[in-house]
């Protein structure tokens, strides 16, 4: 059987832990809500990658993250004698998502006055543009390439 791939963005259950592996390679555990309402899954992370433990501290109960690694099922016993089933990921790319919750403050952007343009400075009869600056919506997320 081949592996399954996963990618999905979620929500942390609680805050990131940072654990060291047998044979000393450090890496996080993560419990992911993905989904919303009643369509709510949680999923076992164990993220190995390097960007993701160096900002381990930012990755508190709730912050939102993206996701990608190996998917599979696994089953345990529970206290009381029933089978219990989960989904598990190991991750080769975790990273903050740059929305919601982690979303970093706006930063002061030149606006139309300060790229030399004044309402004085033009006709009456034509429209002041902001141009690029116009434009300052943030990309909630952009993935590195591989």
């Amino acid at each position: 059987m081949s592996a399954i791939e996963a990618a999905f963005f979620g929500a942390l259950g609680r805050d990131a832990e940072s654990k060291i592996s047998g044979s000393g390679k450090s890496y996080l555990r993560l419990n992911v809500r993905v989904g919303e309402g009643d369509n709510v899954t949680w999923v076992s992370v164990m993220a190995f990658d390097e960007k993701a433990i160096a900002v381990a501290d930012k990755m508190v109960k709730g912050a939102r993250l993206y996701v990608e690694g190996k998917l599979g099922l696994d089953e345990w016993t529970a206290q009381d004698g029933s089978k219990r089933h989960g989904l598990s990921v190991m991750s080769w790319h975790c990273r903050l998502s740059q929305i919601g919750k982690n979303k970093p403050p706006k930063q002061n952007k030149p606006g139309p006055a300060s790229l030399g343009r004044s309402r004085a400075a033009t006709s009456d009869n034509a429209p002041i543009s902001a141009g690029a600056a116009g434009f300052d919506d943030d990309i909630p997320f952009a993935p590195e390439v591989r």
